[in-house]
């Protein structure tokens, strides 16, 4: 698998389903992942950068607990590893809900507007039946009102 990267998520493109999600709100998501990808890593390279800076105050005077000043660097350097871990996954963790809040919400909304759809096609159904009917109803008044004026014109054919 390919290292996800802000480049990937804001070039990614997604193939489009008639039941998909709406493209703008994953737009807006994914720009806002990669905004907090930017802003993690930003935060990471500063942190590197401090690391790096960081020097024991006086070399000479020995490290708490009896390290090493080498020692003390090194799990300084391992809390912080943790804490951007435990950033990063509460980060993951906090996108997977988002996205799914997205998708229980969109499938909520499709369900709707089907519901929606069905009632109305029902209705659509019930009055085109109706229409039916009034039209036999109108063509049976008509042909019947034709056979009256149609005996009226023989029995009138009949006295000239």
């Amino acid at each position: 698998m390919e290292r996800i990267t802000v480049d990937l998520i804001s070039t990614k493109e997604f193939s489009s389903v008639s039941k998909g999600y709406d493209p703008k709100e994953v737009d807006e998501f994914l720009d806002d992942i990669c905004d907090e990808m930017e802003r993690m890593e930003a935060e990471i390279k500063d942190l590197r950068q401090k690391t790096t800076n960081v020097r024991p105050a006086a070399p000479a005077q020995a490290a708490p607990s009896g390290q090493e000043p080498d020692e003390e660097l090194t799990n300084q350097f391992r809390e912080i590893l943790m804490t951007a871990q435990q950033v990063k996954d509460e980060t993951i963790r906090k996108a997977k809900e988002d996205a799914e809040a997205i998708r229980a919400k969109a499938e909520a909304e499709a369900t709707e507007r089907l519901d929606g759809l069905s009632e109305e096609k029902d209705a659509l159904t019930r009055q085109i039946s109706e229409l039916k009917t009034t039209a036999a109803n109108y063509r049976q008044q008509f042909e019947q009102l034709l056979q009256a004026q149609q005996e009226a014109l023989e029995k009138a054919s009949d006295l000239f």
